[in-house]
């Protein structure tokens, strides 16, 4: 359950004498105060049963219980028969936890506003959070047929049992046991945030399948945070009982004080059947030219929701990270040597799944007046860098300063192409006159030997205003040049 825990010697299978949790979201047949709201501090808690049931000696993953779960929403009421301790069935909707037997009302009944979309929307939310595993969610009962169950009810949880205060209920099968037909409750009376009804349904049916709470805020295992979406997580971490800090001492049910919950369901119930997760690598192109320093932009796919991060590589060596953001973006070094050079992205979606992408740039080598470039390149702004031959080289044709390796699209006389800032002295690379003036004033823009077009002389700063326009989503150099007369 989402509350304190009460704690109660016990002994586990001949192991030594220890502390138990006792939960009230997702007790050990055992019940604790529930959080009514995210932000309310817990109640005290009432503790009448603790059992936890060691998992079978030789059981392996993929136990061979029912992979369907069943959100039921009690529409005309749900009644509750008592029964003893590990006869639970959701068959017959018999439970250990009432004493006598209940009728749980309707959950998002008609006191409440546009209760089938919210039924809508907290059935899909579900369903998400546990899409990468191969369970079925349904919302039509199984009938005789195996399936564990989750009776989501606006009755207060005093209803099912008196004493019981908690956002939710399910017996506790610990030690990586399961248990087949399972029945759990979620109390919309606990609190009716939508990720918290979510993650309570989430938190009951893994209880019956063995999982402990744990010290993780995004997993719907956990205490914290409680009305925040969560997702089961692939990492390992401590489990933990809400009346107390984590601490190096905390152990799960069974003594370790680890807990993997993914790892836990997809041993358990295997992984879905789902199309894997994508990236797809939009910045820079295969085969592109680009300065160092370039930027690096990828986007992951996946049918499940949310991303977890992603990393980037240049020739297997690390160049940055990130956590959670879509679309994925870094930076190459600033002293990335000139040359041939594989760009890979790496990318984990919201079920710990991975995807990456690589792709392959040439980036320019740097030059200077003692530093030439080779045949082909044009040293332009320090860097060496091609002519009209290669796409976004000095003089091609361009829309958009990205469309240029130099990050510059020239726009004169009608004519846009990419350019680049002339030497301090006034002089281009051959083939390429000055306009605007020397150095960062002016730019290299083909001469008319090389475009067929009359131009300004090399060092001329006569050629015409030179302005920076935001327009078409760059911002242009604009030229306007004169004919020689």
């Amino acid at each position: 359950m989402l509350a304190e825990t009460a704690q109660v010697p016990y002994d586990l299978h001949h192991m030594r004498v220890a502390i138990a949790t006792v939960f009230a979201f997702g007790v050990a047949l055992g019940v604790a105060p529930a959080v009514v709201h995210a932000d309310s501090a817990p109640l005290p808690g009432v503790v009448f049963e603790n059992r936890v049931i060691p998992m079978p000696e030789g059981a392996s993953p993929l136990a061979p219980i029912s992979h369907t779960l069943f959100l039921n929403r009690c529409t005309g009421g749900c009644l509750v028969t008592p029964t003893s301790f590990m006869t639970d069935d959701s068959r017959t909707d018999r439970s250990s936890i009432p004493s006598t037997a209940k009728t749980l009302s309707q959950g998002y009944g008609p006191t409440i506003s546009n209760a089938d979309a919210q039924w809508a929307t907290l059935v899909d939310c579900v369903k998400q959070t546990f899409l990468p595993f191969n369970i079925d969610v349904v919302t039509t009962d199984p009938g005789t047929a195996s399936h564990h169950e989750v009776m989501i009810t606006d009755s207060a949880s005093t209803t099912l049992r008196s004493g019981l205060n908690a956002g939710g209920v399910a017996p506790f099968i610990g030690c990586g046991g399961t248990y087949n037909n399972g029945l759990s409750f979620v109390f919309q009376a606990g609190g009716n945030s939508m990720n918290f009804i979510c993650g309570a349904v989430a938190q009951e049916a893994a209880h019956v399948w063995g999982l402990d709470h744990e010290y993780q805020k995004d997993d719907p295992m956990t205490y914290l945070n409680l009305g925040s979406l969560k997702r089961f997580q692939n990492v390992s971490v401590q489990c933990h009982d809400s009346s107390q800090p984590p601490n190096p001492v905390a152990q799960c049910q069974c003594g370790d004080p680890m807990q993997n919950s993914y790892q836990y369901m997809l041993q358990t119930f295997g992984a879905s059947n789902l199309p894997p997760a994508t990236l797809t690598i939009s910045t820079p192109q295969e085969a592109q030219w680009v300065k160092p320093g370039f930027p690096i932009r990828a986007s992951l796919t996946s049918v499940i929701s949310g991303a977890e991060g992603g990393n980037a590589s240049i020739d297997g060596t690390p160049s940055g990270a990130v956590t959670g953001l879509q679309p994925l973006a870094f930076n190459a070094p600033t002293t990335l040597a000139g040359g041939d050079h594989a760009v890979t992205v790496n990318g984990v979606d919201g079920g710990g799944r991975s995807a990456s992408a690589t792709v392959h740039v040439k980036v320019t080598a740097a030059c200077s007046a003692t530093m030439k470039c080779g045949n082909g390149l044009n040293c332009i702004g320090g860097y060496c860098i091609p002519g009209r031959d290669v796409d976004g080289g000095l003089g091609t044709q361009c829309s958009s300063n990205d469309n240029c390796i130099t990050g510059q699209c020239g726009s004169a006389d009608g004519d846009q192409l990419c350019t680049g800032a002339c030497n301090s002295d006034g002089t281009c690379p051959d083939g390429y006159s000055c306009l605007g003036g020397a150095g960062a004033d002016g730019v290299c823009w083909p001469s008319a030997s090389n475009s067929g077009c009359s131009t300004s002389g090399a060092g001329s700063s006569s050629g015409g205003p030179l302005a920076m326009l935001a327009g078409l989503g760059f911002a242009a150099i604009v030229l306007r040049r004169r004919a020689h007369k």
